[in-house]
């Protein structure tokens, strides 16, 4: 046989069965001894080589013969991207300057740093959905000159790059992905790529064809090239990292060209260590005569920070504690106090003979699923009948949205195990509220209500950012937002907050267009204390699933006036319909309460769709936007358990009308939502909120409302609610 793994009898503690021999032949690495763990999921481990030392091979050809091995590397492994799912430097998950098959989890979220003169890269990466990875970077050529002053520097590109892993890692099938980088706006950084790569741990072996800017010199033809590398685990934290670079930098255009004689040498090295706290370190020796070195920040969205504090045992289903003789106007009170307790709102009891009803609002919980758990085991003990139907309806805004009736018996055999989750999930109704039919079950019943809280109030945190603009590459404003919102009546809500700026170093050298709608942010972004909001806003209810919003007054910081919208929720509230108008006059920027006289207004078309499964929320307006640029505008939004969301928006507009830096521009830009929940041990609603934009114009541009009828609506949905029944029981 050939040289090849071979059978060691060093571990006596393992079992002969728990060991195997691989008989392909690896030349230059001698005979080596691996194990495999019972399960035959964990990773190969190396134990023992009979080669002395190692050898570190020179000359592209042979690197890449060696990484034809992967064809013929097909031993039974079964390997996640972990822990080879650290970042290249311009952020997609790769080696140095090369890519790799492997992917951010999905959920997860990345934040780097990169550096290896001239080129300084800033990025954002996450793991959009299962498969797919988005990374948004922003790369400093240091030794070029922009052009545009010296406030903003040296020259500067933005680029969005897309990997989708067509198929995962498998005992049999290496990983394999397709990449397109900097795919759209300047394409200066432009490359396509198929890449390869294959686990035989601690090694993990990556092959690549690109285009472009991934070409190099091992080329088929003009068109496409071959590239590769190895990533070397020696622990699971530190990292030994090899990889033939195929940029040929002296062909790059001439904005970003910083390496103008090319690369000295076409192999880098380099070390990564992961901390335990997510960050992975980088140092590296590339093109023969550079250091560099990274970090970058992982973590993910889909869990919290800090673990939640446990349900109070009082609240978990404990028999019926209330005696039979005990009066029914007392267990209705008792249960309307403890549900009030439970930290819900606008509370009402109702109990007949025959069904128990809970009204409430939840402002305390993230998950609506959650929430109506809490109340589903307050009922299940306070009720003194196995029998009786259990009835919650879920409110908003004083509005009833979702009514869930379950029979208290199926309710208790799910709560202690005797009740499969797919059998409980039939057993229960779950549907739009409607009104007439609370009311009816209301004739002949005993009633008791809470009073509801007036006013809600605060004080948020608010990072602003003005970004690319040519008086600083980055300038931000740290605000203090007191806010309060009273309740008047049934869907009828004041609602005002007060900016109080710490810190503002945004200004601008920009002239913008006389009529600019959105490019002069800027100037309501000082360091003066200002009115950002202060609106009437009302929730009307004009069917189950049909709702309509009315808001007037201080919409937003930049505009006042009056608006409104029509939305239908269809198939359940997976889809969602309707029309959304604004009339709105600009305000001072100098004094938060003076109108000027220019008048803008919007007419848009809404469609939503929500992927479930993965609680994709998928938005297109149509119409006529704030500018009177005409178009479509695309967003995207995940959400995750945690309540965190995610997501990106795209506007496609006729600019021919407007003028300057305006004129062919699509509106771009992310967004991030993380609720305060993920930070500490003690559930809330509230979130922080941050998005930026690559340019501040006046393109796909729509009044920020304080807020809409699918935010308000779109989580009551009957389909929603039966994608989280899960989380009754938490």
């Amino acid at each position: 046989e050939p040289r090849g793994i071979t059978l060691s009898d060093t571990n006596q503690d393992l079992e002969p069965s728990l060991l195997f021999t691989h008989q392909t032949a690896i030349q230059n690495f001698g005979e080596i001894t691996m194990a495999v763990r019972p399960n035959g999921t964990v990773p190969l481990m190396l134990l023992r080589s009979s080669t002395p030392s190692c050898r570190v091979l020179a000359g592209t050809s042979i690197l890449i013969l060696s990484l034809l091995l992967i064809c013929l590397l097909c031993a039974e492994v079964a390997a996640a991207d972990k822990p080879y799912d650290m970042s290249a430097n311009w952020g997609g998950t790769g080696l140095m300057e090369i890519p790799t098959a492997r992917i951010l989890p999905d959920g997860a979220m990345r934040l780097g740093f990169a550096n290896a003169d001239p080129y300084r890269w800033y990025s954002f990466g996450f793991g959009a959905f299962p498969g797919l990875e988005f990374t948004a970077r922003y790369t400093d050529v240091t030794n070029l000159p922009s052009g545009l002053g010296s406030d903003f520097g040296s020259y500067k590109d933005k680029a969005f790059d897309l990997k989708y892993q067509l198929l995962p890692e498998s005992k049999h099938v290496p990983a394999i992905a397709i990449g397109l980088n900097d795919f759209q706006g300047t394409r200066l950084f432009e490359s396509q790529y198929l890449v390869i790569s294959r686990q035989l741990y601690p090694l993990d072996i990556t092959l690549g064809v690109g285009r472009k800017r991934l070409k190099g010199q091992l080329s088929i033809g003009d068109e496409i090239g071959f590239w590769g590398g190895v990533e070397w685990a020696i622990t699971d934290r530190l990292h030994l990292l090899l990889e033939y670079n195929p940029i040929d930098y002296e062909k790059d255009p001439l904005p970003i060209q910083g390496v103008p004689e090319g690369s000295d040498f076409p192999l880098n090295v380099g070390l990564r260590y992961r901390t335990w706290f997510g960050c992975d370190l980088g140092l590296s020796y590339q093109r023969g005569d550079t250091l560099g070195f990274s970090v970058h920040l992982q973590f993910g969205l889909g869990r919290p920070i800090l673990p939640p504090k446990p349900d109070p045992p009082s609240w978990r289903f404990a028999g019926c504690l209330a005696p039979a003789t005990e009066a029914r106007i007392e267990t209705v009170q008792r249960l309307t106090s403890d549900v009030k307790k439970a930290g819900l709102d606008n509370v009402s009891v109702t109990l007949s003979d025959r069904e128990l009803i809970v009204e409430f609002e939840n402002n305390r919980y993230p998950s609506d699923s959650q929430a109506a758990g809490r109340v589903m085991r307050l009922m299940l003990a306070h009720s003194q009948h196995h029998d009786i139907q259990l009835t919650i309806v879920m409110k908003r805004s004083g509005l009833k949205i979702l009514r869930i009736s379950v029979d208290s018996e199926d309710l208790r055999r799910y709560l202690v195990g005797q009740l499969a989750p797919d059998q409980f999930a039939q057993s229960l109704s779950i549907v739009n509220a409607d009104p007439s039919a609370t009311a009816q079950a209301m004739d002949t019943a005993i009633n008791h209500r809470e009073k509801r809280q007036a006013l809600d109030y605060g004080v948020d945190p608010v990072l602003e950012s003005f970004f690319n603009d040519p008086s600083g590459v980055y300038q931000a404003r740290l605000t203090l937002r007191p806010y309060g919102t009273a309740h008047v009546w049934p869907g009828a809500a004041i609602h005002g907050s007060f900016d109080i700026p710490l810190f503002s170093d945004i200004e601008s050298s920009n002239v913008p267009p006389p009529e600019a709608v959105r490019s002069d942010f800027w100037k309501y972004l000082g360091s003066e204390t200002a009115v950002n909001r202060l609106v009437f806003d009302q929730l009307i209810k004009l069917g189950p699933p049909v709702f309509a919003r009315i808001s007037a007054g201080y919409l937003e910081r930049m505009y006042a006036g009056v608006g409104g919208e029509v939305l239908a929720f269809l198939d359940q509230g997976r889809w969602a319909l309707g029309l959304e108008g604004d009339w709105v006059r600009k305000r001072d920027p100098d004094d938060s309460w003076t109108l000027t006289d220019q008048v803008e207004y919007t007419l848009l078309g809404n469609v939503y769709y929500r992927y479930l499964p993965l609680d994709i929320t998928l938005k297109m307006q149509v119409g006529r936007f704030l500018a009177g640029d005409q178009g479509v505008r695309f967003e995207y939004r995940r959400r995750f358990d945690t309540g965190a969301q995610i997501g990106f928006w795209y506007s496609i507009t006729d600019t021919d009308d407007l003028t300057g830096f305006n004129k062919g521009y699509n509106d771009q830009g992310i967004f991030l939502k993380l609720p305060f929940t993920m930070f500490t041990d003690r559930p809330t609603r509230r979130t922080i909120h941050y998005q930026i934009s690559p340019w501040t114009r006046d393109v796909g541009v729509t009044i920020d409302h304080w807020r809409s009828v699918y935010d308000i609506a779109a989580d009551l949905s009957p389909a929603y609610f039966r994608r989280n029944l899960d989380e009754i029981e938490k």
